[in-house]
């Protein structure tokens, strides 16, 4: 099953979700949702949603939305990410703002 950008933004999405889900394993929450994937294939899925996780943190510490701004935090994860379109790009931008609130990236 080729790893299309539909299941890259998707899997984001699940990668970083909130509530009890996230207690468990990530790669056993994106196997049970994408179950036709091979192993070599969920190890490449992981690698990539690590990158995303990476990058969101890079934009968390310039400050998020409050520093950058809604559009300019989009613009950059998807520069760096063209596969983040839907609820996978919300769902990062979500995690850029929180992780710079909680931080204290954001005064």
């Amino acid at each position: 099953m080729p790893l299309t950008d539909t299941i890259l933004d998707e899997a984001y999405f699940i990668f970083e979700e909130f509530g009890p889900n996230r207690t468990f394993n990530r790669r056993d929450r994106l196997r049970g949702v994408f179950r036709d994937l091979s192993e070599a294939e969920l190890d490449t899925l992981m690698e990539k949603m690590s990158q995303v996780s990476k990058t969101v943190w890079k934009l968390a510490e310039q400050g998020g939305e409050m520093k950058l701004g809604k559009e300019k935090v989009k613009e950059l994860l998807t520069r760096e990410h063209p596969f983040l379109r839907g609820k996978g790009l919300d769902r990062a931008a979500m995690m850029v703002n929180y992780f710079a609130w909680h931080e204290g990236y954001d005064k």
